[in-house]
């Protein structure tokens, strides 16, 4: 018996924020082609006029080491670890 999808989401979204971020990462790799052909499109053209812009050195890019360092803190943060990784206790 298939459970319906409004109790499924009720229950759901009574999990700590960390279990709900883990779940929506994994349903969103389970996605390969969630684009459509409108957004990647557009995103394709954002690309280029970034790639133009930085050329061009009317833009300056950002270290992608920076830019991990920074994703990996906020990822951190959203998941209740601390700067090494570990789950923090409150």
């Amino acid at each position: 018996m298939a459970i319906a999808q409004d109790t499924i989401e009720k229950k759901v979204l009574k999990w700590p924020p960390a279990r709900r971020v883990a779940l929506a990462e994994k349903l969103i790799a389970s996605v390969e082609d969630f684009a459509t052909p409108e957004i990647e499109a557009a995103w394709n053209t954002e690309i280029e006029t970034r790639v133009k812009e930085i050329r061009g050195h009317r833009a300056e890019g950002i270290p992608a080491k920076q830019v991990m360092a920074e994703a990996r803190r906020k990822l951190h943060e959203t998941r209740g670890l601390s700067p090494t990784g570990r789950r923090q206790t409150h």
